[in-house]
């Protein structure tokens, strides 16, 4: 916490209030892709066995893949390209929150196709990308791993969920009610 205050004070006299194009870019085809993944996994395993059904589990799967790639691609260049200062309009506690909040969605964003992946290779089920090529089958066959990789995975989902909405809920609530520039940062199309 106190190093993302300490870069926030570095990063106070640049002038830069938005984040950059990479960084909105990661953001946006993230949350697309989560977008994608919540419904296909929640519609997938109420599926009968059939060729919809591992059609939307290779699809899946292979969102999630790219998920995991892109958080830490995304990941890698937060470290090294400091996000802008925060809004002037944020009390230190909103900004402690807000920093808590981000790191624990980079958490979940990570664990949650690592849960996916050891759920799926250590049940030696068929893990391919789109279909185009086998995943690398990085752990040996373990139905105790699988299954609790596979109650990690559906637990998790509950807390992406809340920390999303969370997330969403106030930067709405920040460009709605207290119309300032948060939800600019990652949007600057928005500035008034």
């Amino acid at each position: 916490m106190q190093e993302a205050m300490a870069a926030a004070n570095n990063n106070k006299d640049s002038g830069r209030t938005a984040y950059d194009a990479m960084a909105r870019f990661f953001h946006w085809t993230i949350v697309v892709f989560i977008l994608l993944l919540i419904p296909i996994g929640l519609i997938m395993s109420d599926l009968d066995p059939g060729p919809l059904q591992d059609t939307l589990f290779v699809t899946h799967e292979s969102l999630g893949l790219t998920v995991f790639i892109l958080a830490l691609l995304r990941l890698v260049w937060r470290l090294s390209h400091p996000p802008p200062p925060p809004s002037r309009d944020l009390t230190r506690l909103e900004i402690i929150g807000s920093t808590a909040v981000h790191w624990l969605l980079y958490a979940l964003i990570l664990a949650m196709p690592v849960s996916g992946y050891l759920f799926v290779v250590a049940g030696d089920f068929p893990l391919t990308y789109f279909g185009l090529a086998d995943a690398p089958r990085l752990v040996a066959k373990s139905k105790a791993l699988s299954d609790l990789a596979e109650t990690t995975h559906l637990t998790l989902q509950y807390a992406i969920y809340a920390l999303a909405l969370m997330h969403a809920g106030a930067a709405l609530h920040h460009y709605f009610f207290r119309r300032n520039d948060v939800l600019y940062r990652m949007l600057p199309s928005l500035r008034r």
